[in-house]
């Protein structure tokens, strides 16, 4: 057996930080068809793939398991997180996978060290930096969750998120650490060739970063503003929200 394909999870698809096997090899945009994008609204990683499917104009489909159980976890998958994503036929999970095989296809140059600080860094470090209030505004803004039932949520999805961020620094060994989310957007700032990080035109960076943050910009978390007021970034998230509209990525959030 080929060692590569003992790697994968026993339904075939890839886990965490692991390419697809056999390899996906998506070249061009005609080839990203059928596609379905798996997570709720709430993840950050399910909004910052659809950010750039719609920066791509690319035409899917979003499916947040809502009635699932566990919460947003794909059904029928050995895969116990979010996001994945069906393409052209295939199931890809991990977030910053998808977006190592996805952005070729359409015209756009893979960062790996951002993607891998957004992924391993700012993800942790939101997880555990996140107020009671910045995760209740978050589910009100991108899952319609009732607003008189902020003091209840809230407390929850700190007390679950720290809890995931600390497994996930002690035990999957993938390079998940806490860090300083203000100086993770100054970094941010002071790496921009541009009015974007990419130059003239958004590219990987921009988009990734935007879409992880879109959520808590819809829901106007402290966490999210302090980062941009402290940064600097006022002109470059304004130039992001005309060009990936906060409305159309939650529009259907619920």
């Amino acid at each position: 057996m080929n060692m590569m394909t003992q790697t994968m999870l026993p339904d075939g698809t890839n886990p965490e930080g692991v390419d697809p096997f056999p390899p996906l090899n998506l070249q061009t945009r005609e080839e990203l068809t059928d596609i379905v994008v798996h997570g709720p609204a709430f993840s950050h990683a399910t909004t910052k793939l659809r950010a750039f499917l719609v920066y791509a104009d690319l035409p899917f489909t979003h499916m947040q398991h809502l009635k699932a159980k566990p919460q947003g976890i794909r059904p029928g998958t050995d895969y116990r997180k979010v996001p994945n994503i069906d393409v052209a036929g295939r199931q890809v999970n991990d977030s910053g996978i998808i977006l190592k095989h996805l952005l070729p296809a359409i015209g756009l140059e893979f960062n790996h060290e951002w993607e891998e600080r957004i992924v391993n860094e700012l993800d942790t470090t939101f997880k555990l930096h996140c107020t009671s209030e910045d995760w209740a505004r978050l589910a009100v803004a991108t899952m319609g969750a009732p607003r008189f039932m902020k003091w209840l949520i809230g407390p929850m999805l700190k007390r679950l998120e720290c809890k995931q961020a600390r497994y996930n620094i002690k035990m999957t060994g993938l390079g998940h650490r806490e860090g300083d989310e203000v100086k993770f957007a100054i970094d941010f700032k002071h790496s921009m060739s541009g009015k974007f990080h990419n130059g003239d035109t958004p590219g990987h960076v921009d988009i990734s970063f935007y879409g992880f943050l879109a959520g808590y910009l819809h829901g106007e978390c402290a966490i999210a503003e302090t980062m941009i007021n402290k940064a600097g970034l006022h002109s470059w998230a304004a130039k992001m929200k005309r060009i990936i509209p906060l409305k159309k990525l939650f529009e259907h959030g619920w």
